[in-house]
């Protein structure tokens, strides 16, 4: 083969291997489902989850955005109406430029508390079958090169939140926030130490979740929002279960506690703590509200 020849497959060598490589490139920022401009939705079956259990998806995408625009996550309350938060953040998506996605965890598919608020960990050892899992998953589904994302969730979807960051401590999210969450998993790993056992701490924990992914979770950024006049013992919906009572009366009870009980961790385990406690002034238990909030703390004025 003379110099030019030579050359000539050099040259060839090199241009395959860039296309090669920018195929590749392609592949892993181009989304599965792009989400389009403004309203819309779709059906998430999650292959690498419970591909049985089909989620329906809301996305808004806010006017001045691409499919590249930052994503946050919308968790619903206990009537896992999810267009209706998507609503919330609507008007913040156009003003902020990001894009929301809200997914909806029927009751069909993901019956009661044990599957939604819990996780559905109790019957799963295999945490790809988690709800909280599914997160991620519908992350890959629909990020188109975001190597991260914000997640907010209200009420029962602030108990979801609040155990994500717990159970799943190495989730790409950048910042969680728990807003109203009814009760809460404990920080406390030692079964001699522990009134009741999970889903009230981590002792007996699916996955053999513990001390190791709560010293991550502790040091993540994660906003716990309680409305301050969140306060009724009685309120609907609200756990009442003995291992709930000991947290606290009421909501905004339970959140005080709460927060203490994973400073007090962290002191104990040595780690910076990374989680931050607000009372809401004049709020109960209202996801728009909390949501306007969760805005303001995102998205502070200049």
């Amino acid at each position: 083969m003379n110099a030019d020849k030579g050359a000539q497959m050099n040259v060839l060598k090199v241009m395959l291997a860039v296309l090669v490589l920018a195929a590749g490139a392609s592949e892993v920022v181009s989304a599965a489902t792009p989400v389009p401009s403004g309203r819309w939705s779709f059906v998430f079956n999650d292959a690498k989850g419970r591909a049985e259990r089909p989620i329906r998806v809301y996305t808004y995408r806010g006017r001045k955005c691409d499919s590249t625009c930052p994503i946050l996550f919308v968790i619903a309350g206990e009537k896992r109406n999810a267009y209706d938060y998507l609503e919330y953040w609507e008007l913040a998506a156009d003003r902020h430029s990001f894009i929301v996605i809200a997914p909806e965890f029927s009751k069909d598919h993901w019956p009661r508390a044990a599957a939604y608020n819990l996780g559905d960990m109790a019957e799963q050892p295999n945490r790809e079958k988690w709800a909280f899992s599914a997160i991620e998953h519908l992350f890959d589904e629909v990020r188109d090169g975001q190597k991260d994302y914000r997640i907010f969730g209200h009420s029962a979807g602030g108990q979801f939140v609040q155990r994500m960051a717990f159970f799943l401590p190495d989730n790409r999210a950048t910042v969680m926030i728990a807003a109203n969450p009814g009760w809460y998993t404990l920080p406390e790993w030692r079964k001699e130490k522990a009134d009741n056992p999970f889903p009230y701490t981590l002792v007996n924990a699916p996955g053999g979740v513990g001390e190791a992914q709560l010293r991550i979770a502790l040091q993540r950024r994660v906003l716990l929002l309680v409305g301050e006049n969140d306060s009724d013992p009685d309120a609907e919906n609200l756990n009442q279960s003995t291992g709930a009572k000991k947290q606290g009366a009421s909501r905004i009870d339970r959140g005080e506690n709460f927060f203490k009980a994973i400073t007090a961790a962290a002191t104990e385990l040595g780690v910076k703590l990374g989680w931050e406690f607000s009372e809401v002034p004049a709020t109960a238990h209202d996801g728009k509200a909390m949501s306007r909030v969760a805005i303001e703390q995102l998205y502070p004025k200049k």
